[in-house]
C-alpha cells in the first residue's frame, strides 16, 4: 500500500501528462501556489514557540549568492546564564518549524529549556526562504537551480556567520539533521576555515551517500530523467508548503482518524512505523509544517546520490561536469578537510540513511567523539526530528557532550 501510495503523490507532483496544460498557462501556477493556506490554523515559529512558554525571534540573512534566509532563534531564559548557541539544520523538506512542531519534547524546546541560545535554520528554496535580492522565485528558473551543493557553499556559512555576530560567540554548536548534517560536510569541505567557528558537530542521522538507502523514497529517482521537461514546463518547485498536493494533506491531517491511517501510511513511505513514538496527535501536529518544499534541482541531486557510492557534487554530465569541475566526473567532498569534534546518532530502523551507508561515512571522519546506535529497534530517521522520546532517547546521551564543548 505505501509503495503505491508514494508513487500516486509522485506522480501528482510530477505529471507528464500535464504538459498540455502548460499552453494554458496552468502547471507552474498549480505546481507551486498556496492556495489552501487558509484552511489550516497554522501558527509561524514565533507563534508556535509562544504556545509553548518560549519567546523567539525571526532574522534575515542574506548569502553571497543574494539568497534571503529566514533564521529562527529561541532566546534563552531571563535566568539563564550564557551557554553556547546552538544551530540545528533540518532534512530535506524541512523547515525550522519542524525542530519544534511535534510538542513540548521537540528538539528545540528541550535544547533551549536548557538554557542554549536555540537557532534554527531554513535553507534556500524552503517555504520560509523563497526571496532572492534580485529574482523572483514565482517567474525565475535561475532562483530554482540550486540544490545542496550549494546549501552547504553558501546558506550553512552566512548562517553560521549570523549566529556568531548575533550572539558574540567565537564558536557555536551545529546539530544537523539528515541533510542538515550532510551541507555541513559541504561547508567543511568547500571553506574549511570555517571548521575554526564550529566548537562540535552532532549529527542526527547525517545525510551523504545513499546507495545502500532501504526507503521507498527511493523510487523518486526516476526525477532525474526528465528534468528538462519540468522546467520548460515550469515546475521548478515542488512540495510547497500550501500547494495543491500538500495542503490537501496538511488538511487531511488534521483528523486525528486520517492522521492515524492516511498520514502515518505516507511517512512510512519515508520508513519504518514507530507508533509509539510518533503518535497520531503528533502527526497532526508535524502535518502542517512538511513537506516545506524544495527545487526540483535539489530533489535530482538526491536521486543521483541513489546511484553514486561516493559523496560528490551535482553530476551536470561529462562535457558540463568538465567545464565546471576539470574532470567528466563530479568530484568528492573532502570529508577531511576538518577536524571538528563529532557525534553521530543513528536508529537501527532508520531506513532513510542506512547503516552501511553511514558507516562507510564515519570511517572518513578524522575526529569521531562517539557513535551512537539507539538502544530501541524500533527508533527510525523520522524519531530523530519527532519522537516523543526525543529527550530521554537522545538528548540524555547529547548533553554530556554539549556540557563539554560549551565554552564562549
Amino acid at each position: 500500500m505505501s509503495h503505491y501510495l508514494l508513487m500516486s503523490l509522485f506522480l501528482l507532483v510530477f505529471p507528464k501528462c500535464w504538459a498540455s496544460f502548460n499552453t494554458l498557462g496552468v502547471l507552474s501556477e498549480i505546481s507551486s501556489q498556496p492556495i489552501v493556506n487558509d484552511l489550516v490554523e497554522t501558527p509561524d515559529f514565533i507563534a508556535l514557540a509562544a504556545e509553548n512558554g518560549f519567546r523567539a525571534e525571526k532574522h534575515d540573512v542574506v548569502t553571497e549568492d543574494g539568497y534571503v534566509l529566514t533564521m529562527h532563534r529561541i532566546l534563552p531564559g531571563e535566568n539563564c546564564a550564557r551557554k553556547k548557541p546552538v544551530l540545528l539544520m533540518h532534512g530535506l523538506l524541512q523547515s525550522s518549524e519542524d525542530f519544534i512542531s511535534s510538542g513540548p519534547f521537540a528538539p528545540g524546546f528541550v535544547i533551549a529549556e536548557q538554557c542554549y541560545d536555540v537557532w534554527c535554520g531554513n535553507v534556500r528554496g524552503n517555504s520560509n526562504s523563497r526571496k532572492h535580492i534580485s529574482l523572483n522565485p514565482e517567474k525565475d528558473l535561475e532562483f530554482w537551480k540550486f540544490s545542496y551543493d550549494e546549501m552547504g557553499l553558501y546558506d550553512i556559512p552566512a548562517m553560521v556567520d549570523c549566529v556568531l555576530k548575533q550572539t558574540s560567540a567565537e564558536k557555536l554548536i551545529y546539530i544537523g539533521y539528515s541533510q542538515g548534517g550532510g551541507t555541513f560536510f559541504i561547508m567543511n569541505s568547500e571553506k574549511p576555515e570555517y571548521a575554526e567557528k564550529i566548537a562540535l558537530f552532532i549529527g542526527l542521522s547525517p545525510n551523504t551517500r545513499n546507495i545502500n538507502m532501504k526507503s521507498l523514497v527511493g523510487y523518486l529517482k526516476g526525477v532525474k530523467t526528465f528534468q528538462a521537461e519540468l522546467d520548460a514546463f515550469g515546475v521548478w518547485e515542488i512540495l510547497r508548503r500550501g500547494s495543491p498536493v500538500t495542503g490537501v494533506l496538511n488538511v487531511l491531517c488534521q483528523n486525528k482518524l486520517v492522521a492515524g491511517i492516511l498520514c502515518e501510511t505516507i511517512t512510512s513511505t519515508i520508513d519504518t512505523p514507530h507508533l509509539e513514538s510518533i503518535t497520531p496527535e503528533i502527526e497532526q501536529r508535524i502535518w502542517k509544517y512538511i513537506p516545506a518544499g524544495t527545487s526540483v534541482t535539489n530533489l535530482v541531486q538526491f536521486a543521483q546520490s541513489l546511484d553514486s557510492d561516493k559523496f560528490v557534487k551535482y553530476d551536470h554530465g561529462p562535457e558540463k561536469n568538465k567545464e565546471l569541475y576539470g574532470c567528466s566526473e563530479p568530484p568528492e567532498y573532502n570529508f577531511t578537510a576538518s577536524n571538528v569534534p563529532t557525534v553521530i546518532f543513528h536508529g537501527l530502523s532508520d531506513q532513510f540513511v542506512n547503516t552501511k551507508d553511514l558507516e562507510w561515512f564515519l570511517a572518513k571522519l578524522p575526529n569521531v567523539l562517539d557513535y551512537i546506535q539507539v538502544e530501541d529497534p524500533l527508533w527510525n530517521h523520522l524519531d530523530m526530528s519527532y519522537s516523543r522520546f526525543w529527550n530521554e532517547t537522545i538528548f540524555s546521551p547529547m548533553k554530556k557532550y554539549m556540557a563539554k564543548y560549551d565554552y564562549i
